[in-house]
């Protein structure tokens, strides 16, 4: 089959004879459709996550091509999203419910298990969930990269008439922001840095748009919250400043979500201060496995726009120019997928 080989540190090499892979017991193989590239996946390509040889890319779906005799949950032809996370089952974590906190926790499209820039993946059944025929399949191939910020705002509620600042408006940004558009806030103010940021920020349902290269945003968000700060701050970022801020501007007795993750060598001056006085809460997190069912009926449904943040269709022979796209996020971008098949038309 064809497919992009993470073959050594920084270097993808694409090949159309690697092996097939193999549908041992509880697995199943699934056709790739549409695969998302992440940023994640240039970290990976450092060695970051472990070595090379492997197949990356963790943000899959597609068709059910075959399913080993013991699965019951999926069948041949089924159109499925690939949960990137595989928990162990054993641990006390996933034995009290909590499998996203797994202790031995592997991911699909990591060292550990081949990945999604390929024509074919396996993985255990379990991590596999079904689609209906009125998404796409470009937009499932993302959906991974969306489900982190709605299992943050899923597992932790809001409350009622909340101010939300969101800090970014990539993928994770306008995830957040549409994730908390759910549940009717009073207010939501997105920051951002970028003229196209800010009309897309706009586009995905944000009230208030700060463009900090213009704008002071501690003053913007006083004149927002009356002096106040927001009761739910959230930094999509992962920046020294973006992460600090989160902290400064959330009011007290709020909540703030730390989401961006920042440079191994970054280091923050974190307002422990702040924290302890105004009496904060804070919150991390990365995946909510919870959470896949929930996202893909909203998606579904027409009340979350995945469609949209799709800026790009590559197939895997284009490998190279697809990651310098990813690196270097011309004006506009969002999201790129692989199309191992064809050039990717009955995927839109």
């Amino acid at each position: 089959m064809n497919a992009v080989v993470f073959d050594r540190l920084n270097h993808l090499q694409f090949c159309e004879d690697y092996p097939m892979p193999v549908c041992r017991p509880g697995w199943a193989v699934v056709k790739v459709m549409s695969a998302g590239i992440c940023a994640t996946d240039l970290e990976i390509l450092k060695g970051a996550f472990g070595q090379p040889p492997c197949v990356i890319g963790h943000e899959i779906c597609g068709i059910v091509s075959e399913a080993a005799p013991d699965v019951t949950a999926c069948r041949v032809g089924d159109r499925v999203v690939v949960e990137t996370a595989v928990s162990c089952g054993h641990c006390a974590h996933c034995q009290s419910g909590n499998k996203h906190l797994c202790e031995d926790c592997i991911e699909v499209g990591f060292p550990q298990i081949d990945g999604g820039y390929a024509q074919y993946v396996a993985c255990p059944a379990g991590c596999l969930h079904k689609i209906p025929e009125n998404m796409s399949y470009d937009e499932c191939g993302i959906l991974e990269a969306c489900l982190c910020p709605f299992g943050l705002i899923y597992r932790n509620g809001m409350h009622l008439d909340e101010t939300v600042l969101i800090q970014g408006a990539g993928v994770a940004g306008l995830s957040f922001l549409q994730s908390v558009k759910l549940f009717s806030p009073r207010k939501v103010l997105v920051a951002v840095r970028r003229s196209s940021a800010e009309k897309l920020a706009y586009r995905f349902g944000a009230d208030v748009v700060i463009n900090t290269a213009r704008e002071d945003l501690f003053l913007r968000v006083a004149e927002e919250t009356g002096g106040l700060g927001v009761t739910l701050s959230i930094d999509a970022a992962g920046a020294k400043t973006t992460i600090e801020n989160a902290v400064k501007l959330t009011a007290k007795g709020g909540r703030c979500i730390l989401y961006g993750l920042p440079n191994r060598q970054t280091q923050i001056d974190f307002p422990v201060t702040d924290i302890i006085l105004k009496q904060l809460t804070i919150l991390g997190g990365t995946n909510n496995q919870l959470a896949w069912d929930p996202l893909i009926r909203y998606v579904a449904a027409g009340k979350f726009n995945v469609k949209d943040m799709v800026s790009q269709t590559f197939l895997l022979q284009e490998h190279e120019t697809a990651l310098q796209t990813v690196r270097t996020r011309p004006e506009g971008f969002l999201k790129a997928v692989f199309h191992p098949w064809s050039d990717g038309k009955e995927n839109l």
